[in-house]
């Protein structure tokens, strides 16, 4: 039987520079943003987290993306 995945859901996450540490290594924080519809391709994601980067002050990092599914074993 083949093995299916449904209930998928995918965020994006902007990690943007947000000071530094004691030693001076460059610290990030993520903004986090649900619901994506899991069909976007990775080079329009990465292109909208760019854009959306750009409307605040702080420097872009990463675009991360976190896809999540369950598996079920088909019929």
């Amino acid at each position: 039987m083949a093995t299916e995945r449904t209930n998928i859901t995918t965020v994006m996450k902007l990690m943007v520079e947000n000071g530094t540490t004691d030693t001076g290594a460059v610290k990030y924080a993520a903004r986090t943003l649900s619901s994506i519809n899991p069909e976007i391709t990775d080079e329009d994601l990465l292109a909208i987290g760019r854009e959306l980067a750009d409307m605040q002050t702080h420097d872009l990092g990463d675009v991360k993306r976190s896809d999540t599914a369950t598996l079920i074993t088909g019929a």
